[in-house]
Parts: C-alpha cells; structure tokens; sequence
C-alpha cells in the first residue's frame, strides 16, 4: 500500500511552513546582509513565525523520509509538485498576492502532470 496519507502530511506541512517564513519576513522586514549576517540570522530564528516554519520542516521531512522508506522515490517525487501549487494558491489567499492568469494555466499543467504521474 502506498504511503499517501504520510506524502499528504508532509505537502501540507511543508506549505505551512513555507506560510509561517512569508509571515515571519513579513513582520521582521527585509532582510540585510550588509551588517552583522548571524545578528540577522539569529534574529529570523527567533521570530515565532520563523521558528515554527523551521519546525514544520523538519516534521515534513520526518515524515517525507517514512514514506520513502515504505515506496519508491518515483512514486514519492512528484508529490512535491503539490507544495508549489499550494504556497501559491495559499499566497493568493493569505497574502492576497496577485497571480497572472499564465500562471493559473502552469497551476493547471502541474496538477495535470501530477496525476498523470501519480498514476502510472
């Protein structure tokens, strides 16, 4: 039985935590790296938003590593696909970041590719 379930936990975390690092930069400002680079450092990481986005990913690739343990690397890639089509979705809606029309069009072809491929 293929680990779905686990590559479904893991997309969604890892597009939360793609959400969580937007909102921390977001609140910290533009990051400068003409100063002092481990101030700048030290002061994302500790931004909550930041933090829990790092913590995010290292679930997501905890449980990334489980189902690829239960099922081929071919069968578990072309999940991530899933994460780009939704960060952007949730940018548009969260964020209200514009998307062009063209890019609706490479959502559509991604999700296309993606359950052709998913069910090969």
């Amino acid at each position: 039985m293929k680990p779905v379930w686990l590559l479904l936990i893991s997309v969604v975390s890892a597009t939360l935590g793609q959400i969580f690092f937007k909102k921390g930069v977001f609140v910290t400002g533009e990051i400068n790296l003409k100063g002092s680079v481990i101030g700048e450092l030290f002061k994302l990481v500790l931004n909550p938003f930041v933090f829990s986005g790092l913590v995010l990913y290292i679930i997501s690739t905890i449980v990334w590593l489980i189902a690829l343990s239960k099922t081929t690397l071919s069968f578990v890639f072309p999940f991530t696909a899933l994460i780009f089509v939704l960060v952007m979705l949730s940018a548009r809606v969260i964020f209200l970041e514009p998307i062009p029309a063209l890019r609706y069009f490479g959502i559509l072809l991604i999700c296309l590719g993606f359950l052709l491929s998913s069910i090969a």
